[in-house]
């Protein structure tokens, strides 16, 4: 008996490394065992996996940052006109001068003592009267848009510095223009954009033309 143990000691004593190294060996073997089992198993998280795409913020319309633009619309100056003599930059046969002359304005021909109307909102600029030209009211509409009455009868329904709205009467139609006085009663209508003359017919409505 005691010899059976003697040699079951020295088996053990020579194969001492062998056994340990065998036993390290299964451990590491049995541990990625339990841990490829348990990942497995392990639910899938989308949120760790999936990357998050955030949506881009797109600006709403009438934002404070935003300017909005007002389109200019006027009405016409005379509601109740016969007859539109249009603008031109070339010549044309001015009856009462005899001559030829551009004619950068527009003349709406009404009966004498016609509302004439202010097609925008503004500010009056001037009040002026002279002999060839009759009464002449000039509008500023700001942003450097101004717009000029010419041949009233009148320029009392208005004063310089005073506020008009679209539509207020600042005069009534007349022949006091001499310088047209051929041509009848008629409010001669000028339009200018940063001091530059321009055919008014850029802001009328094409469908009061």
């Amino acid at each position: 008996m005691k010899k059976s143990n003697g040699r079951l000691y020295m088996f053990f004593r020579r194969n001492a490394v062998y056994l340990v190294l065998g036993f390290c060996i299964l451990a590491v073997a049995l541990s990625i065992t339990l841990m490829l089992i348990n990942k497995q198993d392990a639910p899938i998280s989308a949120d760790n996996d999936t990357p998050t795409v955030e949506k881009p913020i797109e600006p709403t319309p009438n934002e404070p940052n935003q300017p909005v633009v007002n389109t200019v619309s006027f009405i016409m100056p005379v509601t109740s006109t016969t007859d539109v003599s249009e603008y031109s930059d070339v010549l044309v046969w001015n009856g009462t001068l005899g001559r030829y002359s551009a004619h950068q304005a527009m003349d709406f021909f009404a009966p004498e003592g016609t509302e004439v109307l202010a097609v925008y909102d503004g500010t009056i600029k001037s009040v002026e009267t002279s002999l060839l030209q009759g009464t002449t009211v000039t509008i500023d509409h700001g942003n450097g848009l101004i717009t000029k009455y010419n041949s009233l009868a009148d320029g009392d329904k208005v004063i310089v510095g005073q506020t008009v709205k679209q539509g207020d009467v600042i005069g009534h139609v007349s022949s006091s223009n001499r310088q047209e006085q051929a041509s009848g009663a008629h409010l001669h209508f000028e339009c200018f954009e940063d001091g530059v003359t321009i055919d008014p017919a850029k802001y009328l409505e094409l469908a009061e033309k």
